[in-house]
C-alpha cells in the first residue's frame, strides 16, 4: 500500500501562476496525496482559481481561507492542522513539476 502524502500550500495573490502549479501536482503518476491549500487573504483571483479545483477534486483537495492575512509561515502551520497523509510536502504556488515524457 501506498502511504497517503499530504501537500501543503500557502497561497497569496498567485492567481497567474495557481492552476499551472495545482496541475503540475496532479498530473504526477503518485495517486495517494491530498492537496491542502490555505488564502491568506490574497486581492485578486487566487481563491475563486482554489475554489474551481476543490470542486473539481472534492476527495483530493482541501481549502481554507484566513480571515486576515498572517504572513506565509502561520498560514502553512493552519494548513498542518488539516493533514492526514502519513508524509507531508511542501508546494509552492509558482513551482511547477516536470511531466515524465
Amino acid at each position: 500500500m501506498n502511504p497517503k502524502v499530504s501537500i501543503i500550500m500557502g497561497i497569496y495573490n498567485c492567481e497567474s501562476t495557481l492552476e499551472e502549479a495545482i496541475e503540475s501536482i496532479i498530473k504526477q503518476t503518485y495517486e495517494n496525496w491530498e492537496l491542502i491549500m490555505c488564502d491568506d487573504c490574497s486581492s485578486d483571483g487566487t481563491f475563486e482559481v482554489a475554489k474551481k479545483y476543490k470542486k473539481k477534486y472534492p476527495d483530493k483537495i482541501k481549502l481554507i481561507k484566513n480571515e486576515k492575512n498572517i504572513t506565509l509561515g502561520p498560514t502553512l502551520n493552519r494548513c498542518m492542522e488539516y493533514v492526514e497523509g502519513k508524509y507531508i510536502a511542501r508546494q509552492m504556488e509558482m513551482t511547477f513539476h516536470i511531466e515524465k515524457d
